[in-house]
This record gives C-alpha cells, structure tokens and sequence, in this order.
C-alpha cells in the first residue's frame, strides 16, 4: 500500500484544476492507493486572487471517491481566531476532513500566537497539521523568510501532543529542520517536491536528502508525499533504490507512518 501525504487540488475555475479522473489514472500508474488532498489558505490575497480552497470543495471531491482520497482543511492567522477554530470544527465534524494545512508564505510564522487557538483545537481533535517548510512556493506574494523550518519548534514544545508534519523536508534548511526535530517525536517530515528541486539546481537532492533524514530522525518520521501527481514515480523510485533502506523502513515512509498520522 502506498499513501501520498501532500497532493493539492485547484479552486473551482483555476486553469490548474484537474477532474477525479487525472489523479486517479495517476494513481493506478504509480501504484498509489490514496491521496491527501490538502487545504488552501493563503489569507485575505488569497481571497482576492481565487487562490483559496472552499472545504466544501475540498469535501465534495474526496467524497466522490472516499477510497482513494482524504481531505485537509487549512487557516490562516489574518482571520479571526474564532473563525478558524469554528471552520476547523466543522471541517472535520461535518465534512469529514482529518488535517488542518498551513502556508506560512503567505505571510506568517508558524509559531505566531493567532495561531496557538488552531493548535490547540487540531490536538483536541487529534488530527495533524501539515506546514509548508523550505522552498519559496510559486504562488504570488510569497515571501521565503516565514518558511524556515526553526520557528516549528516553539510549535512542538507547546503542542508535544499535536503532530506536525514538515512539507518538502524544509529544503535547502535540512539540517535546521533535523535540529528542530532531533528532540520532538511528534514532528514529521514529507519529501515531496525534492524531485523538482533536484531537476531546477541540476544537482542530487532526493536521495541525499531521504537518507539524511532517515539517518538523523529513523525512518518512522518521514513520509511520503508528491505535491502533485507528476512527482509521484519518481519520489516512489527514490525510496525504492535508496540501498540504506530495508523493506520495513520503505513500508513505514510509503504507507505506515501515514496511517499513524492520519489515524483509523
């Protein structure tokens, strides 16, 4: 069984937004069982671009296929609070969502006090929160500097119950993210993207990141994710011929450490 943490889907009218149908046949291709769709937020700019996802959205396309696909809500610090506890809640006691996304890039740092309310409501529910780390994402009026990985630790300190998960292996601030999480157990890495990264620098990536990772955390915390189904195979690949792994450690990044994240 294989479970992609960190894929997205496009806001309805995106030139970007693809049917049920694409991710699936790219599923069955690479042999991916399910896939995590997760929540766009990126605050009051997003709004004005149509950059953000809706929930019900998000719920209506996981529930057309609840077999292969599961669903994350997402936040921002700009809105109230109690706004985003309340859509927490309901996304995930109505909607059947089970994350909560972050993306820091937008304008905030991960250990900013608007957000410990959401925090504190994801590790009452018991569901992960998932934060984009690393690399500057493509979307308009990100900022690089709210995505290093050293502000998740005040998060895992005050939350040791909540899970929290790494998006991209915080590339190229590696090593600072295996700092932060060296001592923090509920902190999880993904590798997804590492594969884009390789090919934009021309130099290896994946592969020496995935061991370090291994090497540093074990292979019980890191994750397989894409953050898209073009990037499938080929991160699937990666840990297949990484020969510092054994069977068990590839069962745990492509399938089992999810399961411990995403719960029953």
């Amino acid at each position: 069984m294989i479970i992609d943490v960190h894929n997205h889907l496009s806001p309805r009218g995106s030139a970007y937004r693809m049917d049920a149908a694409v991710y699936l046949e790219a599923m069955d291709e690479a042999g991916v069982d399910r896939v995590v769709i997760l929540g766009k937020d990126y605050g009051f700019s997003g709004d004005r671009r149509n950059d953000n996802l809706d929930d019900d959205d998000t719920a209506a396309f996981v529930r057309a296929h609840p077999d292969r696909f599961t669903g994350f809500s997402a936040v921002h610090p700009d809105r109230d609070a109690a706004t985003n506890v309340a859509r927490i809640e309901r996304a995930v006691q109505e909607l059947g969502l089970r994350g909560v996304k972050l993306n820091p890039a937008s304008g905030f740092y991960p250990n900013d006090r608007r957000l410990y309310p959401v925090y504190e409501k994801a590790s009452e529910l018991g569901i992960p929160v998932v934060m984009h780390t690393g690399i500057k994402p493509p979307s308009e009026e990100s900022r690089l500097k709210y995505c290093h990985p050293m502000y998740i630790d005040d998060v895992a300190v005050d939350f040791p119950e909540l899970r929290l998960v790494a998006a991209h292996a915080a590339y190229p601030w590696v090593d600072d993210l295996v700092m932060a999480a060296l001592y923090a157990p509920n902190v999880f890495v993904d590798i997804s993207t590492l594969n884009q990264i390789e090919e934009a620098l021309g130099y290896p990536v994946v592969l020496p990141t995935l061991e370090k990772l291994v090497r540093a955390l074990g292979p019980g915390r890191v994750l397989f994710g894409s953050d898209g189904i073009f990037n499938m195979e080929p991160l699937i690949s990666a840990v297949r011929r990484s020969d510092i792994l054994s069977d068990g450690d590839r069962e745990l990044i492509l399938c089992r450490n999810a399961l411990k994240i995403l719960g029953p």
